[in-house]
């Protein structure tokens, strides 16, 4: 059933761009108590690169790695450098947070962000204009950021710093999208978690948007913090199914509603999450539950 999805949604997506080496390039490096934090470039197809920040933590052999996707909140401004820290909110910046816990990570611009915005357009004239001659194209914005996230996921395994059997991905609003896609597709990706990133189908279309998820789908394992404090977590019995994920009321965003509940299922079986709606943002609470996930799964010995 995976591999038929996989295909199906490959197709549904369309063409993708041509591959080329990563030319990787090294751009700059910083020490950082207990880190080493570089800003690197690669190829994601002939002609285009991508910046990125890569968060190396202290001491010797291979980590996990988490590939960091950062929001969209119509802050075209802001790529990488607001999980990195270096910009934005502090509560998005979570390739810092999961570094200083001992994960690789890396945070790529996604296009139409911070350096790769158009020089005369405007953030949505331009995310608009790369999804329609995508189409016209016979492929989609969608597939443009899924294969350069794959590009990506290349750079990481290519790292000697790497372990190439446990790569996650973490995303919030837009970066919690591109999670949900991309540990569906890429069988790289050991683990996913993602932080709101879908709405519901009417409410896409009401807003015309280029890039939201109309659809669920399952892969990795993958699990959704819901965009609100968490009360409590009841662990379930077990369960075959290695993932988890998280159902919310049908609506889209969580301020559309001032109290949801979600339902959970994980390899321990069914838990619920009681919460008590709050911005469109990633809290201390969320983070941590996003951390223990990974741990869970990418570090179950401490590793």
């Amino acid at each position: 059933m995976a591999d038929g999805f996989r295909r199906t949604l490959t197709r549904l997506l369309g063409r993708t761009p041509a591959r080329a080496p990563l030319r990787a390039k090294l751009l700059e490096r910083v020490r950082l108590p207990g880190i080493v934090r570089e800003k690197v470039s690669y190829a994601v197809e002939p002609g285009e690169r991508v910046s990125a920040y890569l968060f190396l933590p202290e001491g010797k052999g291979r980590r996990p790695a988490v590939l960091c996707i950062h929001q969209h909140h119509r802050e075209f401004h802001l790529g990488k450098s607001e999980p990195a820290g270096l910009a934005g909110s502090s509560e998005q910046a979570y390739a810092l947070e999961l570094a200083g816990r001992g994960y690789v990570t890396l945070a790529p611009d996604l296009i139409c962000f911070e350096e790769r915005r158009h020089q005369k357009l405007s953030g949505v004239d331009y995310e608009r204009f790369e999804a329609m001659r995508r189409l016209a194209g016979g492929s989609c914005l969608q597939a443009k950021m899924l294969w350069d996230l794959g590009r990506a996921v290349d750079y990481l395994i290519g790292r000697r710093e790497v372990d190439g059997r446990r790569i996650g991905c973490l995303g919030h609003s837009l970066g919690g999208q591109e999670t949900l896609f991309l540990s569906a597709l890429d069988r790289r990706i050991a683990v996913g978690c993602r932080a709101a990133g879908s709405a519901a189908t009417g409410r896409s279309s009401a807003q015309r948007s280029t890039t939201t998820s109309r659809r669920t789908c399952r892969g990795s394992p993958v699990t959704e913090i819901s965009s609100e404090s968490w009360r409590s977590r009841r662990p379930g019995r077990s369960s075959s199914w290695r993932g988890a994920r998280i159902r919310s009321s049908p609506g889209g965003c969580p301020r559309d509603r001032p109290r949801r509940e979600a339902r959970v299922r994980t390899s321990e079986g069914p838990a619920a999450a009681e919460g008590v709606s709050g911005r469109h943002g990633f809290s201390v609470p969320m983070r941590e539950a996003a951390s223990s996930w990974f741990d869970r799964w990418l570090r179950p010995g401490g590793s």
